[in-house]
């Protein structure tokens, strides 16, 4: 069974922009720790809005999106719809 390695860059009211985490800078270490986990990875598991923003980057790495708005793919990767993930 593979590993499920979980990553996020996110703030208390769920927004994970830069100018919402002030304390947060970017570095080389940190590009390179990122650079280094991404080529381990064997598949994504996104969000939808994440999904919008690195659609095109990552093209070799299957994609799995879990989305109850996302109606299409314009790329190349798999999509795996979670109608109803709420309890």
């Amino acid at each position: 069974m593979r590993k499920l390695v979980v990553t996020e860059f996110i703030s208390v009211d769920g927004i994970a922009g830069v100018e919402k985490l002030p304390g947060v800078m970017w570095n080389d270490e940190k590009q390179r720790f990122k650079e280094d986990e991404l080529a381990d990875s064997g598949a994504m598991l996104l969000g939808r809005t994440t999904h919008e923003i690195f659609a095109e980057r990552f093209n070799a790495l299957p994609k799995y999106v879990a989305s109850t708005s996302l109606k299409a793919l314009d790329w190349l990767a798999n999509l795996k719809k979670i109608a109803a993930a709420k309890p």
